[in-house]
């Protein structure tokens, strides 16, 4: 760099051996700074240089929160001060709807850590310093704006920080707590999920005699059909799982982190019955090259599968 900040500063050089309290010190002149000299956050800083720190401090003074915490880096190093940027996020919205948390790409922050000896890593947030509640940014988003009149640029007015006793933010939760019912029976609807299920209908059951017991009752009833039908579009899909279950009463179980080419190497590998190791790889090859060849499953191939599936049986 041409020019030193920490000369600018008035640190002292890094050659200097220094103790925990001057350490300290050094820290709090450098928040001070930040706080007192005209520095200010924005999420649409000017831009920077070859000497970028050089014209953060001491030209433009305007920056996100990587711009604070970099440069805060940077001036700990040269005071010979262990420093390192950690990026992350920064709270988060519990949804009144379902009760999880949102955490959105707007809660992205950096801060720094320090190590002083004895105590280890401490975390500095340099952007404390400057805005703490980071009133220019506030929840708005770091990158290139959309249009207003637009699919994308509804989905961003959606994300914003609104209130959410308003009815555009009850929207927004009713619409984050869709879409995480979806995620979470849906996508990822695991056998941990089903004994829930089943406790939830089992639960409803004992309370038929009253009308919210049969309402819960006919929605359970209503889920289970839908998730049942999911999984029955493809008949491939359904001799594969008879397959695996097979497979494991025969000791062979598949690992849930296993794909079907994986299983089949696996399976070339141990004294099955030479019939039925043949067939089980067969069966795995077709079902590889259905399943990850996009092809729409037909008569012919269901019946070969069927056949082969018969054999390891």
């Amino acid at each position: 760099m041409k020019n030193c900040p920490i000369a600018r500063s008035g640190l002292p050089s890094r050659a200097a051996t220094i103790g925990e309290p001057d350490k300290l010190l050094r820290i709090k002149q450098v928040l001070a700074r930040f706080g007192s000299e005209g520095y200010s956050y924005t999420l649409e800083p000017p831009l920077l240089g070859q000497d970028s720190v050089d014209d953060f401090l001491y030209k433009t003074r305007l920056g996100f929160c990587e711009h604070y915490a970099s440069a805060f880096v940077f001036l700990m190093r040269a005071a010979d001060i262990p420093a390192r940027v950690v990026t992350g996020y920064q709270g988060g919205e519990i949804n009144p709807v379902d009760g999880y948390m949102t955490v959105r790409q707007s809660d992205a922050h950096a801060w720094a850590e320090v190590w002083l000896p004895g105590r280890g890593w401490l975390r500095v947030d340099p952007t404390a310093a400057v805005a703490p509640d980071r009133i220019l940014g506030q929840r708005t988003r770091a990158a290139s704006p959309t249009p207003a009149f637009s699919l994308e640029g509804f989905g961003s007015l959606l994300n914003l920080g609104l209130d959410r006793d308003s009815w555009l933010g009850k929207l927004r939760n009713q619409l984050g707590a869709l879409n995480n019912g979806w995620n979470q029976w849906v996508l990822n609807y695991t056998p941990e999920r089903q004994r829930s299920f089943m406790q939830a209908l089992q639960e409803a059951l004992m309370n038929w005699h009253a009308p919210a017991g049969m309402l819960a009752v006919i929605c359970l009833i209503m889920v289970a059909r839908a998730i049942r039908v999911r999984g029955e579009k493809d008949p491939v899909d359904a001799l594969y799982s008879a397959l695996c279950q097979q497979l494991g009463r025969l000791g062979l179980a598949r690992a849930g982190d296993e794909g079907p080419n994986a299983y089949a190497q696996r399976i070339a590998d141990t004294d099955l019955p030479p019939a039925r190791k043949q067939a089980a790889m067969n069966f795995l090859q077709l079902y590889s090259t259905h399943k990850y060849g996009n092809a729409a499953s037909d008569s012919a191939l269901v019946q070969t599968l069927k056949r082969l599936l018969a054999i390891i049986r």
